[in-house]
């Protein structure tokens, strides 16, 4: 009978023109022979606003100067090309490196990750670093 009123009062909710969203938690489901972890991977365009590119040598001293330190255990880094629209609308075809972090997920990484980001646009004059973050199940 509770049911069926729920049902009701939900069904008159939605008839009404309310919008209502439900949202439920989905945990990813890892084996027993698997751990949960984040995967964060951020994008860094290597063109430089007013001229120049960071150079291979630049990059290495990014790595060693702040990728390293943060996650000694390890990290990704991918080349690629990509493109890019800034703010003030001009499109950028651009060398990027793609590094891809996996590890616990806690507010010390978090902040890690984010002051990655925050380093790279500070110190190549960066509009943006693309981060993306999402559940992954890993096994050792």
């Amino acid at each position: 009978m509770m049911r069926r009123a729920a049902a009701v009062a939900l069904l008159a909710l939605a008839g009404g023109g309310c919008n209502v969203e439900l949202l439920r938690e989905h945990p990813l489901g890892c084996r027993s022979d698997e751990q949960p972890m984040v995967r964060d991977t951020l994008y860094f365009g290597a063109s430089i606003p007013g001229g120049g590119e960071v150079s291979d040598a630049d990059w290495r001293g990014f790595e060693a100067q702040v990728l390293t330190p943060a996650f000694p255990q390890g990290y990704s880094v991918l080349e690629g090309n990509g493109h890019w629209r800034g703010a003030d609308g001009s499109d950028t075809r651009e060398h990027s490196r793609v590094v891809v972090i996996t590890h616990p997920d806690n507010s010390a990484t978090a902040q890690a990750v984010r002051r990655i980001a925050q380093s790279y646009r500070e110190r190549f004059r960066q509009e943006a670093v693309l981060r993306e973050r999402g559940a992954v199940c890993v096994q050792f």
